[in-house]
């Protein structure tokens, strides 16, 4: 059967109360502009979350502290699960690791067009400074290169898998893949062959070359003798 990724929202012990859930709409609500790639202002997540700017006030202090908190939330961490659990979908029914690997690092392109603004402002604060890193994103990444290395993962020694799932997540993962989409530009390069080729290394370093490379005819190429 296959398994969604598990939400990574903080569990709440405490029965729901309507503290925090004024905490949870003002959240919700920044998050939404963000995405809609609106102002983040006091006045905006009042109008979009229905709760008065002198409440607000009473929780935050300003649009840029309620931003970060919102990252921080499981509100954000929610949204996160469900836009990874949909590009996930790709790996369903694809046994094989290199055509997994391949699939959802094909899948960022289109992860990022669908969900650029969410997805940038989470690296943004993600980056800004270590003590106030989302740390559910932390597990979200790690679950997602399990996820696609699950065929292998027995295959391979404990520092192996790490290494191997440490290296992959840079081509598997939004941010690595805004990366490597602004180098690839810097180089006059594509973007997509690049992380083709990163990914096939690094898998032939360890897993080893794949057999059905030899399978496939060459490509003629002109001798460089040739005028």
């Amino acid at each position: 059967m296959y398994q969604e990724l598990v939400s990574l929202a903080p569990t709440q012990h405490a029965p729901s109360n309507r503290r925090s859930r004024t905490r949870k709409d003002i959240l919700r609500a920044a998050l939404v502009l963000i995405e809609m790639e609106k102002s983040l202002t006091v006045q905006a997540i009042a109008n979009q979350s229905g709760v008065s700017k002198p409440t607000i006030y009473r929780y935050y202090n300003s649009p840029d502290e309620i931003e970060r908190d919102a990252f921080l939330s499981e509100v954000a961490a929610e949204r996160a699960v469900t836009i990874f659990n949909s590009a996930s979908q790709a790996l369903k029914d694809v046994p094989d690791i290199r055509e997994r690997v391949h699939s959802l690092a094909e899948a960022m392109p289109q992860l990022i067009e669908s969900n650029g603004a969410f997805l940038r402002s989470l690296m943004v604060q993600h980056y800004r400074q270590s003590s106030q890193r989302p740390e559910w994103l932390a597990s979200l990444i790690q679950q997602v290169t399990d996820r696609v290395l699950e065929p292998v993962r027995r295959q391979l020694t404990v520092q192996d898998y790490r290494q191997l799932s440490a290296l992959l997540a840079t081509y598997v993962t939004p941010d690595g893949h805004l990366v490597m989409g602004d180098r690839a530009k810097s180089y006059g390069v594509n973007a997509n062959e690049s992380v083709r080729l990163a990914i096939d290394l690094l898998l032939d370093r360890f897993l080893g070359p794949d057999p059905r490379r030899d399978a496939l005819p060459l490509k003629a190429s002109a001798s460089p003798m040739q005028s």
